[in-house]
Protein backbone atom coordinates (compact mmCIF):
# COMPACT_ATOMS: atom_id res chain seq x y z
CA UNK A 1 0.00 0.00 0.00
CA UNK A 2 0.99 3.50 -0.82
CA UNK A 3 0.03 6.91 0.40
CA UNK A 4 -1.96 8.47 -2.29
CA UNK A 5 -1.60 12.34 -0.52
CA UNK A 6 1.36 12.60 -3.49
CA UNK A 7 2.63 16.35 -1.56
CA UNK A 8 6.16 16.50 -1.13
CA UNK A 9 8.01 15.76 1.71
CA UNK A 10 8.48 18.01 4.79
CA UNK A 11 11.66 18.03 6.73
CA UNK A 12 11.43 16.87 10.22
CA UNK A 13 10.94 19.50 13.04
CA UNK A 14 8.77 21.84 10.30
CA UNK A 15 5.46 22.11 9.82
CA UNK A 16 3.82 22.05 6.75
CA UNK A 17 2.76 24.92 5.04
CA UNK A 18 -1.04 25.69 5.24
CA UNK A 19 -2.38 26.64 1.72
CA UNK A 20 -4.46 29.74 1.29
CA UNK A 21 -8.13 29.77 2.12
CA UNK A 22 -10.32 30.69 -0.69
CA UNK A 23 -12.15 33.66 0.10
CA UNK A 24 -15.26 31.66 -1.35
CA UNK A 25 -15.04 29.05 1.81
CA UNK A 26 -14.39 31.86 4.49
CA UNK A 27 -17.86 32.40 5.28
CA UNK A 28 -17.16 29.11 7.69
CA UNK A 29 -18.95 25.64 8.12
CA UNK A 30 -22.46 26.70 7.79
CA UNK A 31 -22.29 28.71 5.09
CA UNK A 32 -20.45 26.16 3.04
CA UNK A 33 -23.46 23.95 4.06
CA UNK A 34 -25.89 26.89 2.60
CA UNK A 35 -27.01 27.05 6.45
CA UNK A 36 -25.70 30.68 6.88
CA UNK A 37 -27.58 33.93 7.11
CA UNK A 38 -31.10 32.37 8.35
CA UNK A 39 -31.23 30.63 5.01
CA UNK A 40 -32.73 27.56 4.95
CA UNK A 41 -30.23 24.29 3.71
CA UNK A 42 -29.60 24.27 0.32
CA UNK A 43 -29.87 20.42 -0.63
CA UNK A 44 -27.81 20.68 -3.50
CA UNK A 45 -24.83 22.17 -1.76
CA UNK A 46 -25.35 19.29 1.21
CA UNK A 47 -24.65 17.09 -1.75
CA UNK A 48 -21.50 18.58 -2.58
CA UNK A 49 -20.30 18.54 0.58
CA UNK A 50 -21.15 14.62 1.21
CA UNK A 51 -19.76 13.84 -2.21
CA UNK A 52 -17.39 16.16 -3.00
CA UNK A 53 -13.39 14.74 -2.99
CA UNK A 54 -10.97 16.03 -0.99
CA UNK A 55 -8.33 17.90 -3.22
CA UNK A 56 -4.49 16.20 -2.99
CA UNK A 57 -2.57 18.48 0.43
CA UNK A 58 -0.21 20.97 -0.80
CA UNK A 59 -2.41 21.91 -3.70
CA UNK A 60 -3.82 25.80 -4.76
CA UNK A 61 -7.47 25.48 -3.65
CA UNK A 62 -7.46 22.46 -1.19
CA UNK A 63 -8.71 24.38 1.50
CA UNK A 64 -11.86 24.66 -0.80
CA UNK A 65 -12.89 20.73 -0.35
CA UNK A 66 -12.50 20.21 3.74
CA UNK A 67 -15.92 20.85 4.45
CA UNK A 68 -15.70 20.43 8.44
CA UNK A 69 -12.78 21.22 10.31
CA UNK A 70 -12.59 17.35 11.23
CA UNK A 71 -11.49 16.64 8.17
CA UNK A 72 -7.51 16.62 7.78
CA UNK A 73 -5.56 17.76 5.15
CA UNK A 74 -3.37 14.94 5.39
CA UNK A 75 -5.33 12.45 4.66
CA UNK A 76 -3.59 9.14 5.74
CA UNK A 77 -5.49 6.87 4.08
CA UNK A 78 -3.78 4.02 2.40
CA UNK A 79 -5.09 1.96 -0.64
CA UNK A 80 -3.65 -0.80 -3.36
CA UNK A 81 -1.24 0.05 -5.94
CA UNK A 82 -3.61 -0.75 -8.59
CA UNK A 83 -6.07 2.30 -7.25
CA UNK A 84 -2.88 4.52 -6.39
CA UNK A 85 -3.39 6.41 -10.02
CA UNK A 86 -7.13 6.49 -10.18
CA UNK A 87 -7.20 7.88 -7.14
CA UNK A 88 -4.78 10.39 -7.15
CA UNK A 89 -6.67 11.34 -10.95
CA UNK A 90 -9.74 11.69 -8.77
CA UNK A 91 -8.11 14.43 -6.54
CA UNK A 92 -6.47 15.87 -10.14
CA UNK A 93 -9.67 16.17 -11.69
CA UNK A 94 -11.55 17.40 -8.72
CA UNK A 95 -9.44 20.57 -8.69
CA UNK A 96 -9.41 21.04 -12.16
CA UNK A 97 -13.15 20.80 -12.41
CA UNK A 98 -13.76 22.46 -9.16
CA UNK A 99 -11.19 25.24 -8.49
CA UNK A 100 -13.91 27.95 -9.65
CA UNK A 101 -16.54 26.84 -8.36
CA UNK A 102 -20.12 26.19 -10.52
CA UNK A 103 -20.21 28.13 -13.68
CA UNK A 104 -22.68 28.16 -16.21
CA UNK A 105 -22.25 27.38 -19.99
CA UNK A 106 -23.47 31.20 -20.79
CA UNK A 107 -24.36 33.95 -19.08
CA UNK A 108 -27.32 33.89 -16.60
CA UNK A 109 -30.34 33.73 -18.70
CA UNK A 110 -34.02 34.48 -17.53
CA UNK A 111 -35.72 31.45 -15.72
CA UNK A 112 -38.19 30.72 -18.75
CA UNK A 113 -35.14 30.71 -20.67
CA UNK A 114 -33.35 28.24 -18.71
CA UNK A 115 -36.27 26.35 -18.03
CA UNK A 116 -37.91 25.99 -22.09
CA UNK A 117 -35.17 26.94 -24.43
CA UNK A 118 -33.00 25.23 -26.59
CA UNK A 119 -31.50 22.03 -25.37
CA UNK A 120 -27.73 22.72 -25.15
CA UNK A 121 -26.22 19.05 -26.01
CA UNK A 122 -24.10 19.22 -22.93
CA UNK A 123 -25.94 21.03 -20.57
CA UNK A 124 -27.22 20.16 -16.95
CA UNK A 125 -30.58 20.26 -18.81
CA UNK A 126 -30.10 17.83 -21.66
CA UNK A 127 -28.50 15.51 -18.62
CA UNK A 128 -31.68 16.06 -16.62
CA UNK A 129 -34.20 15.06 -18.72
CA UNK A 130 -32.10 11.97 -20.20
CA UNK A 131 -32.02 10.49 -16.19
CA UNK A 132 -35.37 11.03 -15.67
CA UNK A 133 -36.56 9.86 -19.92
CA UNK A 134 -35.10 6.93 -18.31
CA UNK A 135 -37.04 6.00 -15.33
CA UNK A 136 -40.35 7.36 -16.23
CA UNK A 137 -41.99 3.98 -18.12
CA UNK A 138 -44.58 1.40 -18.01
CA UNK A 139 -43.24 1.06 -13.71
CA UNK A 140 -45.41 4.17 -13.58
CA UNK A 141 -48.78 2.49 -13.81
CA UNK A 142 -47.74 0.25 -10.08
CA UNK A 143 -47.38 3.68 -8.34
CA UNK A 144 -50.80 4.08 -6.98
CA UNK A 145 -50.68 -0.06 -6.53
CA UNK A 146 -47.71 0.70 -4.36
CA UNK A 147 -49.37 3.79 -2.11
CA UNK A 148 -52.20 1.13 -1.79
CA UNK A 149 -50.36 -0.68 -0.37
CA UNK A 150 -48.87 1.69 2.63
CA UNK A 151 -50.98 4.57 2.63
CA UNK A 152 -50.21 8.87 1.77
CA UNK A 153 -47.84 9.30 4.09
CA UNK A 154 -45.94 6.19 4.41
CA UNK A 155 -45.81 6.23 0.55
CA UNK A 156 -44.16 9.95 0.13
CA UNK A 157 -41.76 9.12 2.71
CA UNK A 158 -40.76 5.69 1.32
CA UNK A 159 -40.83 7.72 -2.55
CA UNK A 160 -38.54 10.66 -0.87
CA UNK A 161 -36.00 7.91 0.85
CA UNK A 162 -35.57 6.28 -2.28
CA UNK A 163 -35.22 9.45 -4.76
CA UNK A 164 -32.51 11.19 -1.99
CA UNK A 165 -30.46 7.62 -1.84
CA UNK A 166 -30.67 7.12 -5.31
CA UNK A 167 -29.25 10.46 -6.27
CA UNK A 168 -26.47 9.96 -4.36
CA UNK A 169 -25.35 6.92 -5.96
CA UNK A 170 -26.00 8.17 -9.34
CA UNK A 171 -23.13 11.23 -8.11
CA UNK A 172 -21.14 8.46 -7.19
CA UNK A 173 -21.01 6.42 -10.78
CA UNK A 174 -20.72 9.89 -12.42
CA UNK A 175 -17.58 11.05 -10.11
CA UNK A 176 -15.96 8.06 -10.56
CA UNK A 177 -16.37 7.67 -13.78
CA UNK A 178 -15.89 11.07 -15.12
CA UNK A 179 -12.75 12.06 -12.53
CA UNK A 180 -10.99 8.39 -13.61
CA UNK A 181 -11.70 9.08 -17.08
CA UNK A 182 -13.89 6.28 -17.53
CA UNK A 183 -16.32 5.76 -20.25
CA UNK A 184 -18.74 3.60 -19.13
CA UNK A 185 -20.51 1.68 -15.96
CA UNK A 186 -18.15 -1.46 -16.96
CA UNK A 187 -15.32 0.19 -17.37
CA UNK A 188 -15.13 2.14 -14.05
CA UNK A 189 -16.95 -0.87 -11.97
CA UNK A 190 -13.68 -3.38 -13.52
CA UNK A 191 -10.86 -0.38 -12.13
CA UNK A 192 -12.67 -0.57 -8.86
CA UNK A 193 -13.01 -4.50 -8.39
CA UNK A 194 -9.63 -5.06 -10.10
CA UNK A 195 -10.73 -7.68 -12.30
CA UNK A 196 -12.15 -7.86 -15.77
CA UNK A 197 -15.11 -10.58 -14.00
CA UNK A 198 -16.71 -7.16 -12.64
CA UNK A 199 -17.14 -5.78 -16.05
CA UNK A 200 -18.22 -8.97 -17.95
CA UNK A 201 -20.71 -9.29 -15.05
CA UNK A 202 -21.92 -5.75 -14.75
CA UNK A 203 -22.43 -5.60 -18.77
CA UNK A 204 -24.57 -8.89 -18.65
CA UNK A 205 -26.51 -7.45 -16.20
CA UNK A 206 -27.38 -4.63 -18.01
CA UNK A 207 -28.01 -6.39 -20.82
CA UNK A 208 -30.85 -9.03 -19.12
CA UNK A 209 -31.66 -5.81 -17.20
CA UNK A 210 -32.41 -3.86 -20.43
CA UNK A 211 -33.39 -6.67 -22.55
CA UNK A 212 -36.29 -6.91 -19.67
CA UNK A 213 -37.11 -3.54 -19.92
CA UNK A 214 -37.57 -3.24 -23.32
CA UNK A 215 -39.38 -6.49 -23.86
CA UNK A 216 -41.86 -5.44 -21.38
CA UNK A 217 -42.62 -1.35 -22.69
CA UNK A 218 -43.22 -3.96 -26.08
CA UNK A 219 -45.54 -6.04 -24.23
CA UNK A 220 -47.10 -2.78 -23.30
CA UNK A 221 -47.67 -1.23 -26.18
CA UNK A 222 -48.71 -4.28 -27.56
CA UNK A 223 -51.57 -4.35 -25.09
CA UNK A 224 -52.55 -1.00 -25.69
CA UNK A 225 -52.39 -0.75 -29.15
CA UNK A 226 -55.18 -3.41 -29.96
CA UNK A 227 -57.19 -2.13 -27.51
CA UNK A 228 -56.91 1.71 -28.51
CA UNK A 229 -57.84 1.17 -32.20
CA UNK A 230 -60.46 -1.63 -31.63
CA UNK A 231 -62.15 0.66 -28.94
CA UNK A 232 -61.63 4.14 -30.58
CA UNK A 233 -63.99 7.17 -28.71
CA UNK A 234 -67.17 8.19 -30.46
CA UNK A 235 -66.16 12.07 -31.41
CA UNK A 236 -63.37 10.48 -33.57
CA UNK A 237 -66.23 9.31 -36.20
CA UNK A 238 -64.62 5.63 -37.02
CA UNK A 239 -65.10 2.22 -35.97
CA UNK A 240 -62.89 -0.05 -34.46
CA UNK A 241 -60.44 -2.45 -36.26
CA UNK A 242 -58.85 -5.79 -34.68
CA UNK A 243 -55.11 -5.23 -34.93
CA UNK A 244 -53.97 -8.40 -34.12
CA UNK A 245 -51.12 -8.38 -31.33
CA UNK A 246 -47.85 -9.45 -33.27
CA UNK A 247 -49.03 -6.71 -35.73
CA UNK A 248 -48.84 -4.20 -33.12
CA UNK A 249 -45.47 -5.64 -31.48
CA UNK A 250 -43.37 -5.84 -34.83
CA UNK A 251 -44.99 -2.06 -35.64
CA UNK A 252 -43.58 -0.86 -32.12
CA UNK A 253 -40.47 -1.91 -32.78
CA UNK A 254 -40.30 -0.28 -36.52
CA UNK A 255 -41.25 2.71 -35.30
CA UNK A 256 -38.70 3.02 -32.57
CA UNK A 257 -35.72 1.88 -34.54
CA UNK A 258 -34.34 4.67 -35.99
CA UNK A 259 -34.67 6.68 -32.85
CA UNK A 260 -33.14 3.69 -31.47
CA UNK A 261 -29.79 4.03 -33.38
CA UNK A 262 -28.70 6.89 -32.65
CA UNK A 263 -24.52 6.76 -31.60
CA UNK A 264 -24.54 9.19 -28.34
CA UNK A 265 -27.38 9.64 -25.91
CA UNK A 266 -27.33 14.06 -26.42
CA UNK A 267 -28.94 12.89 -29.82
CA UNK A 268 -32.16 11.69 -28.09
CA UNK A 269 -32.07 15.26 -25.76
CA UNK A 270 -35.59 15.93 -27.46
CA UNK A 271 -37.53 12.72 -27.19
CA UNK A 272 -36.27 13.10 -23.14
CA UNK A 273 -37.52 15.93 -23.32
CA UNK A 274 -41.15 14.83 -24.46
CA UNK A 275 -41.38 12.15 -21.52
CA UNK A 276 -42.29 14.34 -18.64
CA UNK A 277 -44.86 16.29 -20.35
CA UNK A 278 -46.23 13.25 -21.65
CA UNK A 279 -46.84 11.90 -18.24
CA UNK A 280 -47.70 15.40 -17.05
CA UNK A 281 -50.92 15.05 -19.65
CA UNK A 282 -51.88 11.79 -18.39
CA UNK A 283 -51.43 12.71 -14.95
CA UNK A 284 -53.99 15.96 -15.87
CA UNK A 285 -56.07 13.60 -16.94
CA UNK A 286 -56.51 11.31 -14.39
CA UNK A 287 -56.51 13.48 -11.67
CA UNK A 288 -59.53 15.58 -13.32
CA UNK A 289 -61.61 12.51 -12.41
CA UNK A 290 -60.27 12.17 -8.97
CA UNK A 291 -62.31 14.25 -6.79
CA UNK A 292 -65.55 12.44 -8.20
CA UNK A 293 -64.39 8.75 -8.00
CA UNK A 294 -62.97 9.75 -4.33
CA UNK A 295 -66.47 11.04 -3.39
CA UNK A 296 -67.93 7.48 -4.82
CA UNK A 297 -65.11 5.51 -3.06
CA UNK A 298 -66.48 7.32 0.65
CA UNK A 299 -69.81 6.92 -0.48
CA UNK A 300 -69.61 3.04 -1.23
CA UNK A 301 -67.48 2.79 2.47
CA UNK A 302 -63.97 2.68 0.63
CA UNK A 303 -60.91 4.98 2.56
CA UNK A 304 -57.98 6.39 2.10
CA UNK A 305 -55.08 5.43 4.98
CA UNK A 306 -52.19 7.97 5.55
CA UNK A 307 -50.04 5.18 6.92
CA UNK A 308 -50.55 1.31 6.64
CA UNK A 309 -47.19 -0.65 7.84
CA UNK A 310 -46.54 -3.83 7.13
CA UNK A 311 -43.58 -5.10 6.65
CA UNK A 312 -44.32 -7.53 3.52
CA UNK A 313 -46.40 -4.94 2.28
CA UNK A 314 -44.22 -1.72 2.86
CA UNK A 315 -41.05 -3.89 0.76
CA UNK A 316 -43.44 -4.63 -2.41
CA UNK A 317 -43.85 -1.11 -2.49
CA UNK A 318 -40.41 -0.45 -1.81
CA UNK A 319 -39.38 -2.38 -4.53
CA UNK A 320 -41.58 -0.63 -6.85
CA UNK A 321 -40.95 3.31 -5.31
CA UNK A 322 -37.25 1.97 -5.83
CA UNK A 323 -37.51 0.74 -9.63
CA UNK A 324 -39.18 4.20 -10.27
CA UNK A 325 -35.53 5.50 -10.00
CA UNK A 326 -33.71 3.01 -12.02
CA UNK A 327 -31.75 5.22 -14.50
CA UNK A 328 -28.27 4.26 -13.26
CA UNK A 329 -27.39 2.66 -16.82
CA UNK A 330 -27.65 5.94 -18.62
CA UNK A 331 -25.64 8.15 -15.80
CA UNK A 332 -22.00 7.46 -17.34
CA UNK A 333 -23.32 8.13 -20.96
CA UNK A 334 -25.18 11.44 -19.37
CA UNK A 335 -22.13 12.90 -17.22
CA UNK A 336 -19.40 12.24 -20.52
CA UNK A 337 -21.48 14.51 -22.46
CA UNK A 338 -21.56 17.10 -19.08
CA UNK A 339 -19.18 20.08 -20.21
CA UNK A 340 -17.58 21.40 -16.87
CA UNK A 341 -18.34 18.18 -14.58
CA UNK A 342 -17.91 19.88 -11.60
CA UNK A 343 -19.92 18.24 -8.67
CA UNK A 344 -22.06 20.85 -8.40
CA UNK A 345 -23.40 20.52 -12.24
CA UNK A 346 -23.38 16.81 -11.17
CA UNK A 347 -25.79 16.91 -8.22
CA UNK A 348 -27.68 19.51 -10.30
CA UNK A 349 -28.35 17.00 -12.81
CA UNK A 350 -29.43 13.74 -10.74
CA UNK A 351 -31.05 15.99 -7.85
CA UNK A 352 -33.53 17.81 -10.70
CA UNK A 353 -33.60 14.40 -12.52
CA UNK A 354 -34.53 12.64 -9.65
CA UNK A 355 -36.99 15.11 -8.27
CA UNK A 356 -38.75 15.53 -11.91
CA UNK A 357 -39.36 11.73 -11.08
CA UNK A 358 -40.44 12.02 -7.65
CA UNK A 359 -43.05 14.91 -8.01
CA UNK A 360 -44.42 13.29 -11.20
CA UNK A 361 -45.06 9.92 -10.14
CA UNK A 362 -45.96 10.72 -6.51
CA UNK A 363 -48.62 12.73 -8.41
CA UNK A 364 -49.47 9.99 -9.91
CA UNK A 365 -49.71 7.45 -7.46
CA UNK A 366 -51.41 9.80 -4.99
CA UNK A 367 -54.47 10.24 -7.52
CA UNK A 368 -54.82 6.95 -8.59
CA UNK A 369 -54.82 5.96 -5.00
CA UNK A 370 -57.29 8.77 -4.11
CA UNK A 371 -59.63 7.37 -6.70
CA UNK A 372 -60.06 3.85 -6.33
CA UNK A 373 -58.43 3.16 -2.73
CA UNK A 374 -57.45 -0.45 -1.45
CA UNK A 375 -58.96 -1.65 -4.68
CA UNK A 376 -56.23 -0.05 -7.05
CA UNK A 377 -54.98 -2.74 -9.44
CA UNK A 378 -51.10 -3.43 -9.91
CA UNK A 379 -51.90 -1.53 -13.86
CA UNK A 380 -54.22 1.03 -12.46
CA UNK A 381 -55.92 1.92 -15.49
CA UNK A 382 -57.87 -1.42 -15.88
CA UNK A 383 -59.75 -0.02 -12.57
CA UNK A 384 -61.36 2.10 -15.26
CA UNK A 385 -64.41 1.37 -17.51
CA UNK A 386 -63.12 1.15 -21.26
CA UNK A 387 -66.13 3.62 -22.30
CA UNK A 388 -64.67 6.36 -20.78
CA UNK A 389 -62.97 8.84 -23.44
CA UNK A 390 -60.70 10.33 -21.00
CA UNK A 391 -58.88 6.88 -20.26
CA UNK A 392 -58.99 6.09 -24.05
CA UNK A 393 -56.68 9.66 -23.94
CA UNK A 394 -54.87 8.15 -20.97
CA UNK A 395 -54.12 5.12 -22.50
CA UNK A 396 -53.08 7.13 -25.68
CA UNK A 397 -50.67 9.25 -23.57
CA UNK A 398 -49.26 6.07 -21.77
CA UNK A 399 -48.39 4.62 -25.26
CA UNK A 400 -46.54 7.45 -26.28
CA UNK A 401 -44.74 8.14 -23.29
CA UNK A 402 -43.67 4.04 -23.45
CA UNK A 403 -42.64 4.79 -26.88
CA UNK A 404 -40.36 7.66 -26.23
CA UNK A 405 -38.46 5.89 -23.31
CA UNK A 406 -37.59 2.94 -25.79
CA UNK A 407 -34.51 4.22 -27.50
CA UNK A 408 -33.69 6.08 -24.07
CA UNK A 409 -33.67 2.33 -22.63
CA UNK A 410 -32.23 0.73 -25.31
CA UNK A 411 -29.09 2.66 -25.73
CA UNK A 412 -27.43 1.46 -22.66
CA UNK A 413 -28.49 -2.15 -23.44
CA UNK A 414 -27.08 -1.93 -26.91
CA UNK A 415 -23.88 -0.28 -25.63
CA UNK A 416 -23.45 -3.49 -22.96
CA UNK A 417 -24.24 -6.14 -25.95
CA UNK A 418 -21.70 -4.42 -28.26
CA UNK A 419 -19.35 -4.71 -25.08
CA UNK A 420 -20.07 -8.08 -24.02
CA UNK A 421 -19.16 -9.30 -27.72
CA UNK A 422 -16.00 -7.36 -27.65
CA UNK A 423 -15.13 -9.20 -24.73
CA UNK A 424 -16.27 -12.50 -26.25
CA UNK A 425 -14.35 -12.12 -29.24
CA UNK A 426 -11.09 -11.25 -27.43
CA UNK A 427 -11.02 -7.70 -28.30
CA UNK A 428 -9.39 -5.64 -25.68
CA UNK A 429 -12.44 -3.35 -24.62
CA UNK A 430 -12.63 -0.75 -27.45
CA UNK A 431 -14.71 1.84 -27.65
CA UNK A 432 -18.10 0.96 -29.07
CA UNK A 433 -18.48 3.24 -32.39
CA UNK A 434 -21.47 4.65 -34.37
CA UNK A 435 -21.79 1.52 -36.50
CA UNK A 436 -21.43 -0.83 -33.38
CA UNK A 437 -23.98 0.96 -31.46
CA UNK A 438 -26.47 1.00 -34.36
CA UNK A 439 -25.79 -3.00 -35.21
CA UNK A 440 -26.39 -3.82 -31.50
CA UNK A 441 -28.96 -1.86 -30.73
CA UNK A 442 -30.75 -3.63 -34.00
CA UNK A 443 -29.98 -7.03 -32.66
CA UNK A 444 -31.35 -6.22 -29.10
CA UNK A 445 -34.24 -4.90 -30.96
CA UNK A 446 -35.09 -7.60 -32.89
CA UNK A 447 -34.65 -10.12 -29.73
CA UNK A 448 -37.01 -8.25 -27.88
CA UNK A 449 -39.53 -8.19 -30.24
CA UNK A 450 -39.48 -11.81 -30.82
CA UNK A 451 -39.45 -12.56 -27.29
CA UNK A 452 -42.52 -10.00 -26.88
CA UNK A 453 -44.42 -11.60 -29.85
CA UNK A 454 -44.12 -14.97 -27.94
CA UNK A 455 -44.65 -14.47 -24.32
CA UNK A 456 -47.34 -12.33 -23.34
CA UNK A 457 -46.87 -12.70 -19.52
CA UNK A 458 -43.48 -11.85 -18.95
CA UNK A 459 -43.80 -8.92 -16.85
CA UNK A 460 -44.26 -10.97 -13.82
CA UNK A 461 -41.21 -13.01 -14.25
CA UNK A 462 -39.21 -10.06 -15.30
CA UNK A 463 -40.58 -7.92 -12.35
CA UNK A 464 -38.86 -10.20 -9.98
CA UNK A 465 -35.44 -10.29 -12.30
CA UNK A 466 -35.84 -6.61 -12.81
CA UNK A 467 -36.07 -6.49 -8.42
CA UNK A 468 -32.84 -7.95 -8.08
CA UNK A 469 -30.82 -6.72 -11.65
CA UNK A 470 -32.08 -2.82 -10.61
CA UNK A 471 -31.14 -3.10 -7.10
CA UNK A 472 -27.52 -4.13 -8.27
CA UNK A 473 -27.23 -1.43 -10.49
CA UNK A 474 -28.84 1.29 -8.41
CA UNK A 475 -26.95 0.26 -5.37
CA UNK A 476 -24.52 -2.81 -4.43
CA UNK A 477 -22.59 -2.16 -8.11
CA UNK A 478 -21.89 2.28 -6.98
CA UNK A 479 -21.28 0.70 -3.47
CA UNK A 480 -18.28 -1.37 -4.73
CA UNK A 481 -16.85 1.49 -6.74
CA UNK A 482 -17.87 3.83 -3.90
CA UNK A 483 -15.78 2.13 -1.12
CA UNK A 484 -12.54 0.43 -3.57
CA UNK A 485 -12.25 3.73 -5.34
CA UNK A 486 -13.32 6.54 -4.05
CA UNK A 487 -13.19 6.34 -0.23
CA UNK A 488 -9.69 7.20 0.44
CA UNK A 489 -10.84 10.97 -1.35
CA UNK A 490 -14.43 11.23 0.10
CA UNK A 491 -14.63 13.37 3.66
CA UNK A 492 -14.03 11.04 6.26
CA UNK A 493 -17.15 11.97 8.35
CA UNK A 494 -19.67 11.30 6.07
CA UNK A 495 -18.20 8.31 3.26
CA UNK A 496 -19.58 5.15 6.00
CA UNK A 497 -22.77 6.73 6.00
CA UNK A 498 -23.04 7.16 2.18
CA UNK A 499 -21.93 3.63 1.78
CA UNK A 500 -24.53 2.45 4.36
CA UNK A 501 -27.26 4.41 2.94
CA UNK A 502 -26.45 2.77 -0.88
CA UNK A 503 -26.34 -1.13 1.11
CA UNK A 504 -29.15 -0.50 3.11
CA UNK A 505 -31.17 0.55 -0.11
CA UNK A 506 -29.88 -2.50 -2.05
CA UNK A 507 -31.03 -5.18 1.37
CA UNK A 508 -34.59 -3.68 1.24
CA UNK A 509 -34.23 -4.24 -2.67
CA UNK A 510 -33.37 -7.77 -2.35
CA UNK A 511 -35.63 -8.82 0.57
CA UNK A 512 -38.41 -7.48 -1.51
CA UNK A 513 -37.69 -9.88 -4.25
CA UNK A 514 -37.39 -12.59 -1.80
CA UNK A 515 -40.42 -11.88 -0.09
CA UNK A 516 -42.34 -11.59 -3.10
CA UNK A 517 -40.59 -15.27 -4.84
CA UNK A 518 -41.93 -16.98 -1.38
CA UNK A 519 -44.98 -15.78 -1.70
CA UNK A 520 -45.29 -16.87 -5.81
CA UNK A 521 -43.74 -20.25 -4.48
CA UNK A 522 -46.44 -20.63 -1.70
CA UNK A 523 -49.12 -19.98 -3.98
CA UNK A 524 -48.16 -22.03 -6.58
CA UNK A 525 -47.64 -25.20 -3.53
CA UNK A 526 -51.43 -24.63 -2.67
CA UNK A 527 -53.15 -24.40 -6.26
CA UNK A 528 -50.58 -27.94 -6.80
CA UNK A 529 -51.96 -29.50 -3.05
CA UNK A 530 -55.76 -28.16 -4.20
CA UNK A 531 -55.51 -29.85 -7.53
CA UNK A 532 -53.88 -32.89 -5.73
CA UNK A 533 -56.72 -33.20 -3.00
CA UNK A 534 -59.25 -33.05 -5.88
CA UNK A 535 -57.66 -35.94 -8.08
CA UNK A 536 -58.02 -37.95 -4.80
CA UNK A 537 -61.46 -37.08 -3.77
CA UNK A 538 -63.10 -37.75 -7.35
CA UNK A 539 -62.88 -41.14 -7.36
CA UNK A 540 -64.87 -41.54 -4.03
CA UNK A 541 -67.20 -38.48 -5.51
CA UNK A 542 -71.08 -39.94 -5.77
CA UNK A 543 -71.84 -41.25 -9.27
CA UNK A 544 -68.23 -41.75 -10.24
CA UNK A 545 -68.55 -45.63 -11.97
Amino acid sequence: AVSISGAPAVPPGTDPPAPPKPAAMSEGWSESWGCGGGECMDIRRWYVGVIMPIAAPGTPGAAQFDRVTSISKEDPAMVPEDLLEAVRSVRRNTQEHNSEGYTPLTERRPFMRRTFGKLEPHSVRTCVCSLAATSLGAGALALPYAFSLVGLGLGLVTMTIAGLVSALSLQVLMVGARYTNMKSYAAVLELSGGSAKWSFGLDMVLLLNGIGSVTCCLIFLSDFLPALVLNPPAFLGFEGVVFPRGWAVTASALAVWPLGIQPNISALRYVALAVPFVLLLTILIVAGDTPELHRNLRAAGGRVVAWDFDIRRWLQAVAIMVNAYANHMNAIPCVNQLDRPSVMRIVKSTLYGNFLVWALLSALGIAGYMSWGSATQGDFLLNYPDTWAEIWLCRLMLALLVYFVLPVALFPTARSCAQLLYTVTGQASPEVGNKAQALSATLVLAMCTFIASNVSDVAAVLGVLGGVFASSLMFWFPAVVFRRLLWPAMPKFFRQYVFLAMVSLGVLGWASVAIKSSEVFARARARRAASQSRAQAMPHSPGCG
